[in-house]
């Protein structure tokens, strides 16, 4: 019995021991950082950095503190950065009063003995970075600002970094960039004159283009971050140029086929209305004809909307076809010299009897006047 109760009594320790365990890291998974950023600016405000730029960072935090103080002693805040040439000046200022300190290092730590003040305290954390870009071999992300708050094992709690980054530029990959915004100007400056001939109209992609060619060109003497920037531009300049481009061809396309379309429904007017086709089936099939091609054409104005080109221009083609075969259908009807006459089509039957009706009267005709001359002559 006495072994029963000793066996349930320790069960029941080690049920708590689990619950106080699992309270214990429920509250440190809760734990988070010791500070919140209230101002960071970056100068050059955007864009990419090449080799050689300057850059200046001001970053300012707030301490928030834990249960009793305004930062955990056992941690550290580590500002960190990779540009070269860093000159730092940073200040722990205690209800807007603090002394600056300098340093050139890539690291800057401060001890959370250092930080810790009663949490009625107004304590912020400035730093003033001034630093030069590294050079590159390839473009990547180059960290400008890195604070991070680490505890005894290294560790960073939730909502514990802040970090400031930029595209670094390497400049072979800038020299690449605008060898092939070369090649592309001269691709688009090549369909342009194509188009032209065809009787498209390209004045907008023209205007397109030289805005890109500027930007190429301006690019060769610029700096290794404008020249990117000034790249970047031109390829939206070249995409935006060869969309116009497109889709002025594709509407040029269907602009023609309207016009056949037309032609055709004028046609159809002049059939029905002077020389009063309505019922004829050959007028039938020439509206049926022009109507398949009117749909065509409406699909060809909607692929060209979505900015699908290719779609658009093979069913403007197909539209041209059918206006066409319309247009041969309608000549022809035309030049049949059939003028008013009634659509005689679908009564080859009757018109069989008929004459054949005639010629047995004929016949008979005839052979009734031959009897009767007969007759006469006795």
């Amino acid at each position: 019995m006495k072994q029963v109760k000793y066996t349930m009594r320790r069960g029941i320790i080690l049920i708590l021991s689990i619950l106080l365990a699992l309270c214990l890291v429920q509250g440190v998974v809760a734990a988070g950082a010791d500070f919140v950023q209230s101002e960071a600016t970056v100068e050059p405000a955007s864009g990419d950095l090449a080799h050689g730029d300057q850059v200046i960072v001001h970053v300012i935090v707030k301490l928030t503190g834990g249960k009793d103080t305004t930062f955990n002693t056992n941690n550290e805040l580590e500002a960190y950065t990779e540009l070269v040439d860093p000159k730092w000046d940073y200040t722990i200022l205690v209800n807007s009063q603090g002394i600056p300190k300098h340093t050139t290092v890539r690291y800057v730590r401060l001890l959370g003995w250092d930080l810790a003040y009663p949490e009625e305290s107004d304590v912020t954390v400035e730093y003033s970075l001034v630093g030069k870009v590294p050079g590159a071999t390839q473009t990547s992300d180059l960290t400008l600002f890195r604070l991070r708050q680490i505890d005894a094992n290294g560790n960073v709690p939730p909502g514990g970094e802040i970090l400031i980054e930029r595209t670094l530029i390497n400049p072979a990959d800038v020299d690449n960039i605008r060898n092939v915004r070369i090649k592309k100007i001269e691709e688009l400056r090549a369909s342009i004159d194509e188009y032209t001939a065809l009787g498209v109209n390209v004045v907008e992609a023209d205007k397109l283009y030289h805005q890109a060619k500027d930007k190429i060109e301006e690019s060769k003497t610029a700096s290794y971050s404008k020249a990117n920037t000034l790249l970047t531009d031109a390829g939206v300049l070249i995409k935006l140029a060869e969309a116009s481009l497109e889709n002025a061809y594709a509407s040029s396309l269907i602009d023609a086929t309207q016009v056949t379309i037309d032609a055709v429904h004028s046609d159809i007017s002049y059939f029905i209305n002077d020389r009063k086709m309505a019922g004829n089936t050959k007028v039938a099939a020439i509206q049926n004809k022009v109507a398949l091609a009117e749909t065509q054409v409406s699909q060809a104005k909607d692929f060209r909307d979505n900015m699908d080109f290719y779609q658009s221009r093979l069913k403007a083609n197909e539209a041209q076809l059918t206006a066409n075969e319309a247009q041969s259908m309608s000549t022809e009807l035309r030049n049949s010299g059939l003028g008013g006459l009634p659509d005689i089509s679908g009564m080859g039957t009757y018109i069989i009897i008929i004459v054949a009706v005639i010629i047995v009267a004929g016949i008979g005709f005839v052979l009734y006047r031959r009897v009767t001359k007969w007759d006469e002559l006795g």
